[in-house]
């Protein structure tokens, strides 16, 4: 039977390793959660980069089309440029946040898995200690007179004693580190996801203030005027060109078809004895001055 000292200090071993385990899975399982949320943070990111630059390709594309409109045109091809711009610095955004932040997050996979390695070294050492212990307590017990096996078993556990005393102090080092190095990290490692985030932002609001202020130098009424200039020009030109095409008009409204779209010549059908009679020659002056007549009207109705 073993002694009340024995098992008192393989209990206190006992705890002391399963708090140590369990501090080392607790930052495992909170650093991997940190680093999958960030992970997902830097490509939602990276996916919002892109879909500016979308944005801004499309902007500039209107505005390398847009002839007419000189502000509109002026403006777009400016915004597009600043947003561009803007999706350059998110890149850098991304970029840090890939290398500085989830990258060293991910390396605590390594961290965690070392320090359970040492850990279990560290046990095996001390479990070791403690059959050498159990030896030497059950020789003095069933063979109290073999000095011998006694001093056999009494050497084997002074050896072990110092040798798990070593890997006590080791692994206390070792969590002490472990505990220093997770703390120290995890501080710097938010301090530059905050700072990277600060950096883009500020220089975001700069950008996008400029943007906006790129928009708000669009003039409607000018863009609105040019429009106006350019509708009246083909106006005229259109108004010119049934002045000075009549004949072809003429053919047009069916003239000498017996179209029922023309304003003059009856149907087949319908042709009386004295359309029979009629000049051709005085038929087409005739729809020169209907034509022109109502030219004049459709223009006076729209000057009015």
């Amino acid at each position: 039977m073993f002694s009340s000292s024995s098992n008192n200090l393989s209990k206190v071993h006992t705890s002391q390793t399963k708090f140590i385990q369990e501090r080392i899975a607790g930052v495992e399982k909170h650093f991997g959660q940190i680093c999958t949320s960030l992970g997902a943070y830097t490509r939602k990111t990276a996916r919002l980069r892109d879909k500016g630059d979308e944005v801004s390709t499309a902007l500039l594309r209107y505005g390398e089309v847009e002839n007419l409109n000189k502000s509109l045109r002026s403006s777009l091809c400016e915004t597009a440029d600043t947003l561009a711009a803007v999706q350059d610095f998110r890149n850098v955004e991304v970029e840090r946040l890939e290398s500085r932040v989830v990258g060293e997050l991910a390396l605590y996979e390594g961290v965690c898995k070392s320090a359970r390695e040492e850990l279990k070294r560290s046990f095996n050492t001390r479990q070791q200690e403690m059959n050498h212990r159990r030896n030497l307590e059950r020789a003095k017990s069933r063979h109290p007179q073999n000095r011998q096996q006694i001093a056999i078993a009494e050497t084997k556990l002074q050896k072990a004693t110092v040798e798990a005393k070593r890997a006590c102090e080791n692994i206390e080092e070792q969590m002490d580190q472990f505990e220093q190095r997770k703390v120290t990290d995890l501080k710097r490692i938010l301090k530059e996801f905050i700072q990277t985030e600060l950096a883009f932002h500020a220089k975001a609001v700069e950008l996008y203030t400029k943007a906006y202020n790129q928009i708000s130098n669009i003039e409607e009424e000018e863009d609105l005027e040019a429009f106006r200039n350019a509708r009246d020009v083909f106006d005229a030109e259109f108004r010119n060109a049934l002045k000075g095409d009549a004949a072809a008009r003429a053919e047009v409204l069916g003239v000498g078809r017996g179209s029922s779209l023309s304003p003059v010549i009856k149907g087949p059908r319908e042709k009386s004895e004295s359309s029979k009679k009629r000049d051709p020659k005085k038929m087409m002056e005739k729809l020169k001055i209907e034509d022109y007549e109502e030219i004049n009207g459709d223009t006076t109705s729209e000057e009015d």
